[in-house]
């Protein structure tokens, strides 16, 4: 997917744009990666809602680090990968994923959507963006549809 092409998607009578990329941090301590979606309400654009799925945040995320860890966008952009860890060895490269998480799936689009409306987003009300940095932790809270495809 190019990463400036926006997509549309229809919720509830409503149309949204939205578009994901895969970025590299500059300063981590762990891991560079990051994939970033960008959700407008059409016609509100100073509205956006702003998440940024990032494989650093993996750290905070589970008490039990050494069992699981989400990866972020390799081999596929825009895909996270919940990895099943041995006893603290790093996950080797042919490691077969347990779930995966397809960003660039308009049905998971939709959830992250619905999810965030019922929350704090309020596209048509507000004027500044709705940005959250540490998105990864919401794969564990939101009901979110599994597979590449």
């Amino acid at each position: 997917m190019k990463k400036n092409i926006l997509r549309k998607i229809k919720i509830d009578n409503e149309t949204y744009l939205w578009k994901r990329l895969h970025v590299h941090l500059t300063n981590y301590e762990h891991s560079k990666c990051v994939e970033k979606v960008a959700i407008y309400l059409e016609g509100y654009k100073k509205s956006p809602l702003q998440l940024s799925f990032r494989e650093e945040d993996n750290l905070t995320l589970k008490s039990d680090i050494e069992k699981e860890k989400w990866c972020i966008g390799y081999p596929d952009d825009g895909v996270i990968w919940l990895y099943k860890l041995p006893d603290n060895e790093p996950y080797p490269a042919n490691e077969e994923q347990t779930g995966d998480i397809n960003l660039n799936r308009p049905a998971v689009i939709a959830e992250l959507i619905r999810y965030f409306l019922h929350q704090d987003w309020r596209p048509k009300e507000s004027t500044r963006p709705y940005i959250i940095e540490d998105a990864l932790r919401f794969l564990e809270i939101i009901a979110l549809p599994k597979g590449k495809k």
